[in-house]
């Protein structure tokens, strides 16, 4: 009798089970919970409940056709950057849906991509950077000046370091003229206070301390000092490592590099890759004094 009640208990979870797993084998992982979904008590959130969110991170930060071991030290910066945002008391961050990944490529590419980024999520599982024992945070940009910038204030992991192999990316060098009256609107649409004029505009601003990575600190701007990076944001240029000079009546702007500068860039981390370099290798290249741990 025991035998055919469990017989009966069998065969009623299998009707029961029967349409999920006929549901998954026709809609793949789309069944899988999105980041919206999950907690965000870093407690009650295991590894594999964060695959797909991670993997969504992962496809918005870094292309998916970069090396294998590039895609891996981000994987890892991606899991850092949740697990201290979570400790921190902080907003965390929102990767691509799956219906948004599907969207970007087509339906091939997105099969293919999805398994290569999951698998570096998996090959990097748990893992997280630290400096002397403490989670840290992992600021990475696409593109430096050739070097990456050093942060001041108590993130000693953050050096300038060498990444000349950046200056091989057609997103290294930006060239831009504005009309001298154009230029000077803005500027005074921005910082009222300048007292910037347009005679002699040129020799009313200059940069007055730029970092040996060759990103500005300070300019001169009319009456005003203002910071070279808020400066960048004002003009969406592509990067505070610039110079401007007075060039057939306009003001010409180059910009070396795309993004803030700090910690790892992208490009930078996928040519040490193209170069054999493993994941771990481009992580302590780029951040100084750091270990590699498990949560």
């Amino acid at each position: 009798m025991r035998e055919k009640i469990k017989n009966l208990v069998y065969i009623v979870l299998i009707l029961i089970g029967l349409p999920l797993v006929v549901t998954l084998l026709f809609q793949g992982k789309e069944l899988l919970p999105e980041y919206e979904e999950l907690s965000t008590e870093q407690d009650s959130v295991q590894e594999e409940d964060l695959l797909p969110v991670y993997v969504g991170i992962l496809a918005k930060q870094m292309p998916a056709d970069y090396e294998e071991e590039a895609l891996k030290a981000q994987a890892v910066l991606v899991r850092t950057n949740y697990a201290y945002a979570l400790a921190n008391g902080k907003e965390v961050e929102k990767g691509y849906t799956m219906a948004e990944q599907q969207e970007l490529l087509e339906q091939e590419n997105y099969s293919r991509y999805y398994g290569l980024l999951e698998s570096c999520v998996r090959q990097t599982a748990g893992q997280v950077l630290c400096y002397q024992g403490e989670l840290i945070e992992c600021p990475f940009f696409s593109v430096s000046a050739g070097m990456t910038r050093g942060a001041q204030g108590g993130q000693e992991y953050l050096q300038s370091v060498d990444s000349g192999w950046d200056m091989t990316s057609e997103d290294f060098l930006h060239v831009m003229f504005y009309d001298k009256e154009d230029f000077l609107q803005e500027c005074l649409l921005a910082y009222p206070e300048c007292g910037l004029t347009q005679e002699n505009l040129s020799e009313q601003f200059s940069v007055t301390d730029r970092e040996d990575s060759g990103y500005v600190k300070t300019v001169q701007l009319g009456n005003i000092s203002v910071d070279g990076e808020e400066l960048r944001n004002v003009f969406s240029w592509d990067s505070a490592a610039f110079t401007f000079r007075e060039v057939d009546d306009k003001i010409r702007i180059v910009t070396k590099g795309l993004g803030h500068g700090y910690g790892m860039s992208l490009y930078g981390a996928n040519e040490l890759a193209k170069d054999g370099k493993s994941y771990e290798e481009i992580l302590h290249t780029y951040f100084t004094g750091i270990t590699i741990e498990n949560e």
